[in-house]
């Protein structure tokens, strides 16, 4: 009986993954100071070996935890929004880019509808 944590991967995916680790240790092994970004698609994003090296790091550690059978955490977009919305040079947070959870501890931070005079 086979069991493991990538028994229902197509092998094709298994060598892409395996082939996307060692591009990121040769860059990191080379004397280049930057790389296209494999994952930028096609805006062909520059990293440098810092950011390679943090990019590394996140592959193992999701390889680790798929074997490990830890899904893959599901990013918070509601979460990523508002870190964009507070993380600006705006002081003001719209009520509606707010959630919940979090207004009661940016309550001086946002603004409502009818504060807004556009």
């Amino acid at each position: 009986m086979k069991n493991g944590a990538y028994i229902d991967q197509p092998h094709a995916k298994i060598v892409a993954t395996v082939a996307t680790l060692k591009h990121f240790r040769a860059f990191l092994a080379s004397n280049c100071d930057w790389m296209i970004d494999p994952y930028s698609s096609w805006t062909r994003d520059e990293i440098n070996k810092a950011q390679a090296q943090t990019k590394l790091t996140w592959l193992v550690n999701v390889a680790i935890n798929r074997k490990a059978g830890v899904p893959d955490a599901q990013r918070d977009w509601e979460l990523w929004r508002l870190s964009r919305a507070v993380n600006t040079p705006r002081l003001i947070v719209r009520d509606r880019e707010c959630p919940k959870r979090y207004q009661s501890r940016l309550v001086h931070r946002l603004t409502h509808p009818d504060d807004e005079c556009y």
